[in-house]
């Protein structure tokens, strides 16, 4: 094995641990200021919480990302990938806003959520944020064909 790829590694779970502890830090931060103010702002918990996983699936994603730059061609989206990972990843990623909006059509919208939101646990949420960010990340292709193609 070369020495670029111990490092390319190195630096990714690094960062994926930097990552997991600032993650920790924040939502005990915001944990501790509700215990105080009994203000709990179930929306901004879980915007950042969606932006931490996220940008975690988005880590595990970089090597094709890094790869796909250094290819000659042009960029092209996985439109299937897109749509049948992640559209999907994003619904249940919202599951939050989606199940404590109001909203006319509220009852369509949330029954999948709901089955497992009220099982009591909610670390599906988590699963498919990092599915989220991991698929947005690994979309992107060059192709290098001189084909008029959408898809690889």
């Amino acid at each position: 094995m070369n020495e670029k790829s111990w490092l390319k590694y190195l630096f990714i779970i690094l960062s994926i641990i930097i990552m997991v502890y600032w993650g920790h830090h924040v939502f005990v931060s915001i944990r501790k200021n509700t215990m105080e103010t009994f203000d709990y702002n179930i929306y901004l918990q879980n915007i950042i919480a969606m932006s931490f996983y996220g940008i975690i699936g988005l880590l595990l994603g970089l090597e094709h990302l890094i790869k796909e730059i250094k290819k000659e061609g042009k960029w092209v989206i996985n439109i299937p990938k897109i749509v049948l990972m992640g559209v999907p990843a994003l619904y249940f990623s919202l599951s939050i806003f989606i199940f404590y909006n109001n909203l006319f059509l509220n009852n369509i919208w949330s029954q999948p959520i709901s089955i497992l939101l009220t099982k009591g646990n909610s670390n599906f949420i988590i699963v498919f944020q990092v599915i989220l960010g991991h698929t947005i990340i690994t979309s992107f292709n060059k192709d290098n064909h001189n084909s008029e193609s959408i898809e690889k």
